[in-house]
């Protein structure tokens, strides 16, 4: 769904479809199907956000085939779905929930420049700005000076990439990476810090909206930090109703809004632990639970002045 701030960022809001996974383009399309549309019916809108997850496998064949990407971007389109953001967390070989290579390793970098490549081709005709998810550059805190100045070379080789993809394509794809607790960037601070110094155009911050009400850090002050050092909030996700304060999405929306304000926000619905119950009783458990998330998150977002865009 697509809202408007009052000085006219487009807002997307969507949600993770992570929460049916698939391991070919078959099966993911079939997923769609099945259970994003009847979402976006039941929420009475003419178009859905949907933050996609791509197996390795299936991102290698998109960039292998042209012809399966248009057909994805069709199959989109003619389902009333678009797509401004990827989940990149993933690893080739490993699942959406499994960590996956670190940014030391050349695998982590040719799967989100394959990722960037599709997500500028998905991105709608009028959307400029696509975002994908990352980890927090490695899992553990100890790490080594080696490894580190590896995955600096990693990101420096990311940030030239992804600006040489937006002069071919005339589309801004910026990667987020996400701070969690006992990874190597842990805090938002550390995130400015270590990757948004970089090259803060392209490179940003993914914020977990229930890390940020749960950890030590309070929320406004991290997300003022990361406005003060003019870094990027590349996406908000992991917001349900059960667990994000309205003050949370108030808070980063302004983030967003006061360090990158033309790139747009995005707001992705994250509901992979809460559905299981959900998944368990079928289909149509699952997209009432999805629905009401995301009906949710559109009241609150209008609440804060937003309006509903076309």
């Amino acid at each position: 769904m697509r809202l408007c701030h009052e000085d006219g960022t487009l807002v997307h809001l969507s949600y993770n479809a992570g929460v049916h996974p698939a391991e070919d383009l078959e099966n993911l399309i079939a997923h769609l199907t099945r259970y994003a549309v009847p979402v976006r019916k039941r929420l009475g809108v003419a178009r859905l956000g949907i933050g996609l997850w791509l197996a390795p496998a299936v991102a290698d064949h998109l960039t292998a085939d042209r012809i399966e990407l248009v057909r994805l971007r069709r199959s989109l389109e003619e389902r009333g779905l678009e797509v401004v953001s990827l989940n990149g967390a993933g690893g080739r070989g490993m699942g959406q929930d499994s960590p996956g290579p670190d940014w030391a390793k050349p695998e982590r970098y040719r799967y989100t420049m394959a990722l960037a490549k599709i997500l500028a081709y998905l991105l709608p005709d009028d959307v400029r700005f696509g975002s994908i998810t990352t980890i927090p550059i490695g899992w553990r805190r100890d790490w080594p000076a080696d490894l580190h100045a590896i995955a600096s070379r990693r990101l420096d080789r990311l940030s030239r990439e992804l600006r040489g993809l937006h002069s071919v394509t005339g589309k801004t794809i910026r990667v987020g990476f996400q701070p969690w607790p006992g990874c190597v960037l842990e805090t938002t601070e550390q995130a400015v810090e270590r990757v948004c110094g970089i090259d803060s155009e392209y490179l940003g911050v993914s914020l977990d909206a229930c890390h940020l009400t749960c950890g030590t850090t309070e929320p406004g002050a991290a997300l003022r930090g990361v406005a003060a050092a003019g870094s990027s909030v590349v996406k908000l996700g992991h917001v349900h109703s059960s667990e994000t304060p309205q003050a949370i999405l108030e808070d980063t929306l302004s983030t967003i809004l006061s360090t990158h304000p033309r790139a747009g926000a995005h707001i992705e619905v994250e509901t992979h632990g809460l559905t299981t119950p959900a998944k368990n009783k079928g289909p149509a458990a699952l997209v009432a639970t999805l629905a009401a998330d995301l009906d949710w998150t559109r009241r609150n977002l209008t609440a804060l002045g937003l309006k509903l865009a076309a």
